[in-house]
């Protein structure tokens, strides 16, 4: 009862709900959309004005441009205030999160005891027949022994056809990948590279073999290749680990011509000067650990998200079956519209101050307005209530009884759009705070997705038994009026 009485939007929408069906009733005003939306702005006016002096959330924080030491400490700070923000928000759960919350603080001291390394682990990968092995050999005879041998690992891996999966083989350590090809890219490999770098990975594409084309094709296939790899920041360098053997022609004294084949000598020169110049500073020790770093916040989001969404489903249900008490009371579509908005309103704000994202009662009515516009333009209204007129066929009884269609649609609808916002805050809490929008327009594709998905499933079988039970249908002229549901919330 105290939870409800801290919810303005809901309560005067909800009442002006009443408000107009009782006046409707009477037959003493003329009604149409216009009325609503101005009894809108003017039941939530005042609670509007008293939350002017209240701080809106701050989505900014200070963007490192280049990888430093500074850059993962700042990574690492985030991780410790989103622990506190986890402790703080579910000091009740403090026993059973002791446990995972000392493993990610353990996960951050290495990540910093990392950054002290003086070996460096670098991964040669490619698809097979692209002369990994010979590359791998050439490195340790070529490349001076204090950086391989002292200074650097080296492993080798395979990859497959399956370009979304490749990149999974990496080793999520690896400071630096070599991308072996031994030709032009293809779009596996090209695929596979963007996954690479979207993770983090610093990366240097080999273009091995190139003593199998002929200088000129050598130097189309070496363009066409660096202008595909430069827009994802990666550089290319060639090499031949194992050149083919050369016919050599020699004329002796007796005038005859002698053929043979000779080895010519590994072009392994571009490779290793560059692999020096990449090992010569820490920057590809920051980078990974700034990687891992990126890879531990996200952890860490996703433990907050968790315990965020336990504490945020029963918040979605509570609405849910208010949205279908409404629905079941009211004779009109149109009143049916205005509740539907106050209670999407609500809840943008209670899921928001959960997910620690406040709004304003006028950014809360705007993303109301969005979900109910959506779910008129995808026509989720029909759909829902052809989908649950099927399944309530099953109960003749209260199928028959009046506004039960109506009920249960407007529950269901409530809970996608509450599912579909507690997506949105999810997804929303992944990006960095100046990165984060508070436009709601990207909500149309999560709603139709969630609607589509809860539709092909039995779930929507299960929740209509379930609304069934918070309709007052043993009694169908005992139904409650609008009015008589807001006094009861309060």
């Amino acid at each position: 009862m105290a939870m409800t009485l801290k919810r303005p939007l809901l309560i005067g929408g909800l009442g002006l709900t009443a408000s107009l069906w009782m006046l409707d009733t009477l037959g003493d005003m003329p009604f149409d959309g216009s009325m609503v939306m101005g009894a809108i702005a003017l039941g939530s006016g005042l609670w509007w004005f008293k939350q002017q002096n209240k701080p809106e959330i701050d989505f900014t924080s200070p963007q490192l441009a280049v990888v430093s030491r500074d850059a993962v400490e700042h990574t690492l700070g985030q991780v410790d205030s989103l622990i506190e923000t986890l402790l703080l928000e579910f000091a009740d759960q403090a026993a059973a999160l002791q446990e995972p919350v000392e493993r990610l603080r353990q996960q951050k001291t290495a990540i910093l005891a990392n950054l002290e390394r003086d070996r460096l682990k670098i991964s040669l990968v490619g698809n097979p027949a692209t002369g990994k092995s010979a590359l791998v050999e050439q490195l340790k005879a070529a490349w001076s022994p204090r950086q391989m041998v002292n200074y650097a690992e080296l492993t080798l891996g395979n990859l497959d056809e399956v370009a979304q999966a490749d990149s999974e083989k990496v080793d999520v350590e690896s400071d630096l990948v070599l991308f072996a090809i031994a030709g032009d890219l293809t779009e596996s490999e090209r695929q596979t590279l963007q996954s690479l770098v979207a993770k983090g990975h610093q990366v240097l594409v080999v273009f091995n073999k190139q003593d199998q084309f002929t200088p000129m094709d050598r130097e189309v296939v070496l363009e066409r290749v660096r202008s595909r790899v430069q827009p994802m920041g990666i550089e290319v360098v060639s090499a031949a680990a194992v050149p083919n053997p050369v016919k050599v022609r020699r004329h002796l004294e007796s005038g005859e011509v002698q053929e043979s084949f000779e080895q010519p000598t590994p072009e392994m020169a571009p490779l290793t000067q560059q692999l020096t110049v990449l090992t010569s500073d820490s920057a590809l020790l920051m980078a990974t650990g700034l990687r891992q770093a990126d890879a531990l916040k996200l952890d860490v989001i996703t433990l907050l998200n968790k315990q965020r969404r336990q504490k945020a489903m029963p918040v979605v249900e509570q609405m849910q079956w208010i949205a279908a008490g409404s629905a079941f009371a009211n004779p009109l579509a149109t009143l049916d519209l205005l509740a539907s908005v106050a209670i999407n309103g609500q809840l943008v704000l209670d899921l928001g101050k959960i997910y620690g994202q406040k709004f304003s009662l006028d950014q809360a009515k705007t993303a109301a307005g969005t979900l109910a516009e959506l779910t008129v333009k995808l026509g989720l209204v029909e759909l829902a209530t052809q989908a649950l007129g099927t399944v309530l066929k099953g109960h003749a009884a209260t199928y028959l009884a009046g506004g039960a269609l109506q009920g249960v649609s407007a529950a269901y609808l409530t809970r996608v759009a509450g599912l579909t916002l507690i997506d949105f805050f999810e997804a929303q809490s992944l990006l960095d705070p100046a990165d984060r929008q508070l436009s709601f327009d990207t909500l149309g594709e999560r709603l139709q997705g969630l609607f589509q998905q809860a539709r092909q499933s039995m779930a929507l079988q299960v929740f209509a038994t379930q609304a069934l039970k918070h309709l007052p249908l043993g009694n169908p002229s005992s139904a409650p009026s609008p009015a008589s549901a807001t006094g009861a919330l309060q």
